[in-house]
C-alpha cells in the first residue's frame, strides 16, 4: 500500500503546477491497476484537495469549481484511492504529532497522514513535498533544483 498525498493529486490535474510531469510520469506506473487497492488517502486530504483545487486549480474561478467537483467525485468514489476515514483518536494523535515537533512546518492533515502511515505499516507516499521525505520514502518527491 501507498499514501496518496494533496500535493501529488494537485499536481496530477493541473497541468500548470511545477511537478505535473513529474508526477504523470510516476502515476503512468501503475496504468491499467486498481488504484484503490493499492493507493491508501484520508478524508483530510480529500478535503484539503478539494479546496487547494478550488482555490488555485485554475484562474477561471468556475473552471477550477468544475476541476474541484470533478477530481471530488473521483476521490469519494475511491476511483483514485481508498479513503480512510479518520477516527477522532486519529485526530487527537495527530494533533499531539503537529505540537511535539515546533521545528517542523509540517500541516494537521500532513500529520494525520504520517498517524495513518504508521498505522498501515505504509512506507511510502506520493508526494511532491519534503514533509513526507522524513520518514517514508517519498516518490516523486520534492524537485531538484
Amino acid at each position: 500500500m501507498i499514501f496518496l498525498d494533496t500535493g501529488f493529486i494537485f499536481a496530477l490535474v493541473c497541468s500548470h503546477d511545477a511537478s505535473h510531469l513529474r508526477v504523470r510520469r510516476n502515476i503512468a506506473e501503475y496504468k491499467g491497476r486498481d488504484l484503490s487497492q493499492l493507493l491508501l488517502t484520508t478524508n483530510h486530504v480529500v478535503e484539503e484537495t478539494i479546496t487547494l483545487l478550488r482555490s488555485r486549480g485554475h484562474r477561471d474561478a468556475d473552471v477550477a469549481h468544475d476541476l474541484a467537483v470533478r477530481v471530488g467525485r473521483r476521490l469519494f468514489s475511491g476511483a483514485l484511492a481508498r479513503v480512510h476515514h479518520a477516527t477522532v483518536e486519529e485526530e487527537h494523535a495527530a494533533f499531539e504529532y503537529l505540537a511535539a515537533r515546533r521545528d517542523k512546518r509540517y500541516s494537521l492533515t500532513d500529520c494525520l497522514s504520517f498517524v495513518i502511515m504508521d498505522a498501515y505499516h505504509i512506507t511510502e507516499a506520493l508526494s511532491v513535498d519534503e514533509d513526507f521525505s522524513h520518514r517514508f520514502m517519498s516518490r516523486p518527491g520534492p524537485p531538484k533544483h
